[in-house]
Parts: C-alpha cells; structure tokens; sequence
C-alpha cells in the first residue's frame, strides 16, 4: 500500500498546478476563441458568426498593421540574435570580468517593459532627451532625429529598443548552449590552423543551432506578441505608424467591440502557432547531435 502511494505522490503534486493552468489560461483562452464569434458586450453574447472576422480582415489599416508586427519582428529578432551571439562568445572567454559583464548585459532583461519604454522615452525626447542633446555636443546634430514620431523611423526606434532590453537573456541562453561544446573540437582544428571564423561556422554554430532555435523562436513569439513596448513609447502612433496585431486588439477592446477583439486575438494565435511550428521544423533540420 505504501509503495502504491510513493508511486502516486509525484503525479498528485501536479494536480494543484494543473488546475491553475486549467482555470487561468485554457479556460479564458477557450472563452475568447467562443466570443470572436460573438456580439459580446461584456454582459451578454449574441451569436454573429465570422462577422468579427470580416470586419477585422476587412480594416483598411490592416495591411499596415500587420507589416508593421512583421518588421518589428524581423528588425529585433535578427539583431537580438546576431548581438547575443556576439556577447555570449565575449563572456565566453577567461575574462577577470565576465562574471560583472553577464550582470551587466542580462541585467535589462529584469526591467519592466513599461518601465524601459518610459525612459527611453525620455532619452529619445527630440529636444531634451539625452541622445540628441549628445549627439549635438558632439558636432552630429545634423543627425539628430524626433525618433518616436518620425513616422519613417518610429517602429525601428522601437525595435532598438527591444533589442536593447532582450539581447542579454539571449546571450545567457547562447552562452549555456557555447558551454556545453566540448574543447576537444577546437583543439584538434586548431592543430590543422583553422581560422577563428571557420572555428565559429565549422564547430561552434553546427553544435549551439539547439540554443540557437530555442532563442529564435521564443523571438519571433515575443515580436509577433508585441504590445507592451509599443504601448509604453509610441502607443501606436504617429498614427498607425507602430500599430501591430496587439495594440488594435487593444484598441477595439476599448471601444466595446469586444467580439472584434476576440477575433484578432484568435488570429494572432494562429499567426503565432503557425509561423514558429513551421519555423522550428526547418531550424530542427539543422541541428547537430553531440
């Protein structure tokens, strides 16, 4: 009897976290996917069939929108990358200081989006903020931007500044990922003279493609998902400049159409699901077994 609930104890731990999954997140997300069918006004849904969908598909800014999510995403994901990997292989190495510069480089990723947005805000003002009052200083003033609402560089002022706060917990990933390749390859194509980069393109990025994918997926959701950034420096503008997916959801949420919504909401997901299973079966393909 006892062994019986020994073998049963581990499996009863999960039930309390089981059910908060359950009532917390598959609950609501069944319950949205249920009122983008739905004239919901928060009381009381009155069953309209794919109208949300037509009115989300047929918005006249939703081309813009939806190239702006892909830009955002594109534009971070590929420099969150490059510069991650580029920190993870510099932390790597015997550094009196690469345990002060890991702090120092993932330390953002800890900051509050809305928090970030704010001062960069700040530091991005086109008369007070530091950037361009540096760059004067400087004799560079001739470069000096509105970087915020300048509709031709808003979103990538944006991205930078995502960039900015997630390129740290990237290279913590890599950089586990750099660890665990054993020093033997190296030694043995160092033997043959191998350059530094055919090291890197030979050996280091074949064995880290694991951390690699992992990485560039959780980027792409993050980038697709986008909302709070946006929200805190922008807010969307100058006009529909940096609108993405999120923030028109957001903004048809609070003009009551709640069922509309829904709806982008439930398009966003499959957006989501479908570019990142597709992207990590290619990106699997790659990978390489130690």
């Amino acid at each position: 009897m006892n062994k019986q609930l020994h073998k049963q104890y581990p499996y009863s731990m999960l039930i309390p976290g089981i059910v908060i999954f359950l009532l917390f997140f598959v609950t609501p997300t069944f319950q949205g996917i249920g009122y983008s069918f739905t004239n919901w006004d928060g009381f009381s849904a009155k069953w309209v069939g794919l109208d949300n969908f037509k009115s989300f598909f047929s918005d006249p800014t939703l081309t813009h929108i939806v190239r702006n999510t892909f830009v955002f995403t594109i534009v971070s994901t590929i420099f969150k990358l490059v510069l991650g990997i580029l920190l993870a292989l510099m932390v790597n190495r015997e550094l009196k200081t690469k345990g002060f510069l890991r702090t120092v480089f993932y330390s953002p990723a800890v900051l509050s989006n809305i928090a970030v947005g704010l001062i960069f805000v700040s530091i991005l003002h086109p008369e007070s903020g530091i950037l361009n009052r540096s760059l004067s200083a400087i004799g560079l003033g001739s470069i000096t931007e509105d970087w915020l609402h300048n509709p031709d560089i808003a979103i990538y002022s944006v991205s930078a500044i995502e960039v900015w706060k997630w390129t740290g917990f990237n290279m913590i990933i890599l950089l586990a990922g750099l660890q665990t390749i054993p020093k033997d390859y190296y030694e043995a194509v160092s033997i043959d003279g191998a350059s530094a980069w055919s090291r890197f393109w030979h050996i280091t990025f074949p064995l880290l493609m694991p951390a690699f994918n992992s990485v560039f997926i959780l980027n792409l959701i993050g980038g697709l998902k986008v909302f709070d950034m946006i929200t805190a420096t922008t807010g969307g503008g100058p006009g529909t400049t940096t609108e993405v997916i999120n923030t028109w959801v957001y903004k048809a949420y609070g003009a009551s159409r709640l069922g509309e919504s829904s709806a982008g909401s439930f398009v966003l997901a499959i957006m989501v699901a479908l570019v990142s299973l597709i992207t990590y079966y290619f990106l699997r393909r790659r990978e390489v077994e130690l």
